[in-house]
C-alpha cells in the first residue's frame, strides 16, 4: 500500500493498524519530530505524545528542545500558533543555523470558541472606545494564552503581556505595578475570579460588551473601574453550577470539590480548591488514598484522572460530562496522517504566523515569562 495516503483513507483504517503505523512513523522520524498532547485529548491520542501538559507548558517545552525539526500539536489552533512563535524565536533560529521548525496541528478545524470571541478588529475597536474614557497609555492589556496570535501581538504592541490560569495573579500584580488599569482578554471569568481573589471589588470592575460596544460597570460607575474584562468565556467550564456542587456534597458528604478558574465565580466561591489543569492533577495526585474528588473541568481529563488514581474516587462535577468538542476532533487517523507525511518529507496541516505578528506576540509571551 503506497504511503502517505489521502486523509479519507486513514479514516477508513482500523485503530489497531493506525497505532502500529504511528509507531513505525515515529521510529522513522526519530528525534526530528516531537508530538505534543494537551491534557484534554483522549487517552488513545496521549498514548503517542512525547510530552503531555497544558497549552503553554507544552509550547514552552517545545521551544527549549532544539533537536526536532517538526512539531505535531494535538490540541487546538491557538496552541499550535504559540508553539510556532516560541519554537522559532530568534535565539532558537540562531541555534539551528536559521532553520525553522514546522508546526502541524492534528486537526485543522480544531479551534477554540473562547479565542474566537476576541478578534483583532473587535479589540482595536474596544481600545479606541476605551481611550475616549481613559488614558490608554496607562492601561496594561493582558491576554489569556487561550487567544489568537493576533491578540497576543496587540498586547505586545501596547505594553501588555499574556497569562495562564496558573500565573494570572502574578501577571495582574505586574500589570498594576506598570499601569493604572488592566484590560483583560478574552476570558471574563478568569479575570474576575483572579481580581476578586486579589481583593479588588465589583465597584472596581467593568465589562466591555462586544455586541453593543459599550463599557458596563458591575456595580456603580464604570469610570471607577481598575480592571476591564472582555465578555468572553469558556462554554465548557460555564456548564458547572453551584447547584451541581450542592447536589454532589449531598451525595458524597466527604467530597472535595476542585474546579478550574474559568468557572463562574459562584462555582469558584463554593469549591474547596481552584486551580489550573496542571494544578488540578497535582492536587489530586498528592491527596490521600480514599479521597473523593469532584472535578469541574473537561471530561476527558476527569475520566483519565479516575483511571490514573484508582485508589481515589474521581468523578465529574455534575451529571453531564463537559466535553470540549474541538479537542475531541483529533483521532488516531489524524496523527498517522500527519506523521506519515512528515516521514515522506511532505508536511501537512501546517500552522504558521506572520513574521510581524509573531514578533509582537513573542514580546507579549516573553513579558509573561519575566513577570514575577
Amino acid at each position: 500500500m503506497p504511503f502517505p495516503q489521502p486523509l479519507h483513507e486513514y479514516r477508513a483504517t482500523s485503530d489497531a493498524e493506525l497505532d502500529s503505523r504511528i509507531v513505525n512513523a515515529r521510529k522513522t522520524l526519530g528525534e526530528k519530530a516531537l508530538i505534543l498532547g494537551h491534557h484534554y485529548q483522549r487517552s488513545e491520542i496521549l498514548r503517542h505524545a512525547d510530552l503531555t501538559g497544558d497549552s503553554f507548558a507544552l509550547s514552552r517545552a517545545a521551544a527549549q528542545i532544539r533537536t526536532c525539526d517538526s512539531i505535531l500539536f494535538c490540541g487546538v489552533h491557538f496552541m499550535a500558533e504559540t508553539a510556532y512563535i516560541l519554537a522559532n524565536s530568534p535565539e532558537n533560529l540562531a541555534a539551528r543555523n536559521g532553520k525553522s521548525v514546522t508546526v502541524s496541528l492534528s486537526e485543522m478545524s480544531a479551534g477554540c470558541s473562547m479565542a474566537d470571541l476576541a478578534t483583532e478588529q473587535q479589540v482595536e475597536t474596544a481600545w479606541n472606545a476605551i481611550g475616549q474614557i481613559f488614558d490608554t497609555t496607562k492601561i496594561v492589556p493582558i491576554t489569556y494564552v487561550n487567544s489568537t496570535a493576533a491578540i497576543k501581538a496587540f498586547c505586545g504592541r501596547h505594553g501588555g503581556l499574556s497569562c495562564t490560569s496558573s500565573n494570572a495573579e502574578a501577571v495582574l500584580k505586574w500589570a498594576f505595578a506598570h499601569g493604572d488599569r488592566v484590560l483583560f482578554l478574552p476570558d471574563q471569568m478568569l479575570g474576575l475570579n483572579t481580581s476578586l481573589k486579589m481583593g479588588l471589588t465589583l465597584e472596581e470592575t467593568a465589562v466591555w460588551n462586544r455586541k453593543d460596544e459599550q463599557l458596563h460597570a458591575y456595580s456603580g460607575d464604570p469610570q471607577k473601574s481598575r480592571i476591564i474584562l472582555w465578555d468572553g468565556c469558556c462554554v465548557i467550564h460555564l456548564r458547572f453550577t453551584a447547584d451541581a456542587i450542592a447536589e454532589t456534597r449531598a451525595k458524597y458528604p466527604d467530597v472535595k470539590i476542585i474546579v478550574h478558574p474559568e468557572c463562574h465565580p459562584s462555582v469558584v466561591e463554593q469549591a474547596d480548591c481552584v486551580g489550573s489543569t496542571s494544578q488540578i492533577i497535582e492536587t489530586i495526585a498528592a491527596s490521600k488514598p480514599g479521597t473523593v474528588w469532584a472535578v469541574g473541568t473537561e471530561w476527558h481529563l476527569v475520566e483519565r484522572l479516575g483511571k490514573t488514581f484508582s485508589n481515589k474516587t474521581v468523578i465529574n462535577l455534575g451529571n453531564n460530562p463537559s466535553v470540549c468538542r474541538t479537542m475531541a476532533l483529533t483521532h488516531l487517523a489524524d496523527i498517522c496522517y500527519v506523521l506519515e507525511h512528515l516521514a515522506a518529507n511532505d508536511p501537512v496541516n501546517l500552522v504558521t504566523v506572520d513574521a510581524v505578528i509573531a514578533a509582537d506576540a513573542r514580546v507579549c509571551l516573553e513579558r509573561m515569562l519575566a513577570a514575577k
